[in-house]
């Protein structure tokens, strides 16, 4: 191969990805991954490449590939799994963790407060349209509130959460609540993970004082929870999870990777409106042990009277 033919071989590189906080290395081999998850025939969007090839196609070393790959596993943007016989080392990018991450680092134009405004001076030109902002604003208040609760915390007097199928609460009687400026996260109603994480960080602050620790991460667990549970789902169940008082919960301040690994059981608990904690789990599990000694002392007796008959 020519050198004009090498030189005419460049790979694409995402600048943005650095802002993902994984360095000029990780957006590198994050752009490559995207480049191959594009052109695999793996319905799921697993790709294989090997070290060498790596190598051959960005010039990083097996040490700056194994930083690379740690940073990027590690805030949920790119996926690993050994396969096959003999094992083999498979990639997929998370799309969903990348582009929440990306929100969160290029908020909307409309929700930004302009400079000159914050100053109080007087600006050379029209600002943008007041009425476009209070439309944004209204458009992301009314996509989250018929799915918030806002007192949905044992102790305060609180009802259960309305169940599907029940008539529970008109939109209109549920208090109406706008994105606070110093909540975390992705903003966008568009994005996949909007409602389930504006659910959850309201309901984690209503019970820890504190808003959630938002990352690539927790973009990508929640883009998870939405595809197990369903959108219109996993929003409400991430709501009802707060509402757990189980020690094992508050001991891990409810976080998400217990929520994601119990999701199905959580939506079940949500559905019937009765939360199983670990003493509530033992007393029913007395209660069958009980009711199965009564049982079989019943027996023993019928076999007994038979006996004497």
């Amino acid at each position: 191969m020519t050198l004009q033919e090498l030189l005419d071989r460049p790979i694409a590189f995402q600048r943005a990805f650095v802002s993902l906080g994984v360095g000029i290395t990780g957006a590198l081999m994050l752009s490559q991954a995207i480049y191959w998850s594009n052109r695999t025939d793996d319905a799921e969007g697993w790709f294989y490449k090997t070290m060498e090839e790596w190598e051959a196609e960005t010039g990083m070393t097996r040490y700056e590939q194994e930083g690379a790959r740690k940073k990027l596993v590690k805030i949920g943007v790119l996926e690993e799994q050994k396969k096959g016989v003999p094992c083999r080392l498979f990639y997929r990018v998370n799309l969903e963790a990348i582009r929440a991450n990306l929100s969160v680092e290029n908020p909307q134009p409309s929700l930004r407060k302009n400079p000159k405004q914050a100053r109080g001076k007087p600006t050379s030109r029209p600002e943008e349209n007041p009425q476009a902002i209070t439309e944004t604003t209204t458009e992301i208040t009314s996509e989250i509130t018929s799915e918030i609760t806002t007192e949905t915390l044992p102790g305060e007097g609180a009802a259960a959460p309305p169940q599907p199928g029940e008539g529970g609460e008109s939109l209109s009687d549920i208090p109406r609540c706008e994105i606070p400026p110093d909540m975390p996260g992705p903003r966008d109603p568009s994005c996949k993970t909007f409602k389930v994480w504006a659910n959850y960080a309201f309901a984690y602050r209503k019970r820890y004082s504190t808003w959630p620790v938002w990352n690539a991460r927790v973009g990508g667990l929640l883009g998870q929870l939405v595809d197990r549970l369903g959108v219109n789902a996993a929003p409400k169940v991430a709501a009802y999870y707060l509402v757990i008082s189980d020690a094992q919960y508050l001991r891990e301040c409810h976080s998400l990777t217990t929520l994601l690994s119990k999701a199905e059981s959580i939506h079940t608990q949500w559905i019937t409106g009765r939360p199983i904690t670990g003493t509530s789990a033992r007393q029913m599990e007395n209660t069958q042990s009980n009711l199965s000694a009564a049982e079989q002392a019943k027996d023993l007796l019928r076999q007994r009277s038979g006996r004497h008959a």
